[in-house]
C-alpha cells in the first residue's frame, strides 16, 4: 500500500522544514472551530460509523467521537496519521477513533459500511474529483450523510484573502455545483453552497444517500 499512496502525499512529508511548519500551525489543526460546526451540522449519533477524509490532526474525529461515534480517520500524511495517533489516546474512549492510511480517492473501507462521510479543507488536495465522489458513493450506507467544507480564500471576506486567494491555483479546484452535479449522478440528493461557517466564508457540499 505504501507505494500507492506515495503518489498522493502532498507537502505533509516532504522534509523537517514541512513538519515544522505544521507544527506552528498545531493551534488551528487541533482544535478548529469550523471542524467543530461541520460535526455539528452532519450531527453524528452514537453508534453511528463516522468517515473523516484528510483528518489531519483530529478536530473533527475527536468531535465526532466525543459524541460515542466509531470513527475512522484518513490521511496520505504518516506525520499527521502519527499526531493523531497519538491524540487518539488520551480522549475518553480512544477506541472510537481508528486512524488508517488513506486517500478519498482510494478508501480503505467496505462498500456500504459509513454513516457520515465528513471532510474539512480536503476536498483541494484530491487529485482525481470524480473518483473521489464514486469511493465515497460505494462506502456510504443508505440513508447516509456527507459533508464536504472548503474554506473559501477567494472571498474577499476571508481573513487570509490577500495570502491565500490563489491556494487552489496548481491544486484541485473546488467548484460546488461540479461536485453536487456528481453526487447526483450517483442517486444522491445534494446541494452546493457558498456560506460561511464559524465567521469565514466556505464552499459546501451536503449530500444524501438513498
Amino acid at each position: 500500500m505504501g507505494n500507492e499512496f506515495d503518489r498522493y502525499r502532498h507537502e505533509h512529508d516532504k522534509g523537517v522544514r514541512t513538519k515544522i511548519s505544521w507544527l506552528l500551525k498545531l493551534p488551528k489543526f487541533w482544535n478548529s472551530p469550523l471542524s467543530k460546526e461541520v460535526i455539528r451540522i452532519v450531527d453524528p449519533q452514537k453508534g453511528e460509523n463516522v468517515l473523516d477524509i484528510g483528518a489531519g490532526m483530529g478536530p473533527a474525529s475527536v468531535e465526532a467521537a466525543s459524541r460515542g461515534a466509531h470513527v475512522v480517520a484518513i490521511d496520505p500524511s504518516r506525520f499527521m496519521r502519527t499526531v493523531l495517533g497519538l491524540r487518539r489516546q488520551f480522549q475518553k474512549n480512544p477506541g472510537l477513533i481508528t486512524v488508517e492510511a488513506g486517500v478519498a480517492e482510494r478508501i480503505p473501507l467496505p462498500e456500504g459500511s459509513t454513516d457520515v462521510v465528513c471532510a474539512v479543507n480536503a476536498i483541494h488536495h484530491w487529485t482525481d474529483l470524480e473518483g473521489s465522489i464514486e469511493e465515497i458513493a460505494r462506502v456510504i450506507a443508505p440513508r447516509g450523510r456527507v459533508l464536504l467544507v472548503d474554506e473559501d480564500f477567494t472571498d474577499p471576506k476571508h481573513p487570509k484573502h490577500e495570502t491565500h486567494h490563489d491556494h487552489e491555483d496548481e491544486m484541485t479546484k473546488v467548484d460546488v455545483e461540479v461536485i453536487k452535479s456528481l453526487f447526483e449522478g450517483w442517486g444522491f440528493e445534494a446541494k452546493g453552497e457558498k456560506v460561511s461557517l464559524s465567521g469565514v466564508p466556505v464552499k459546501l457540499v451536503e449530500a444524501n444517500s438513498q
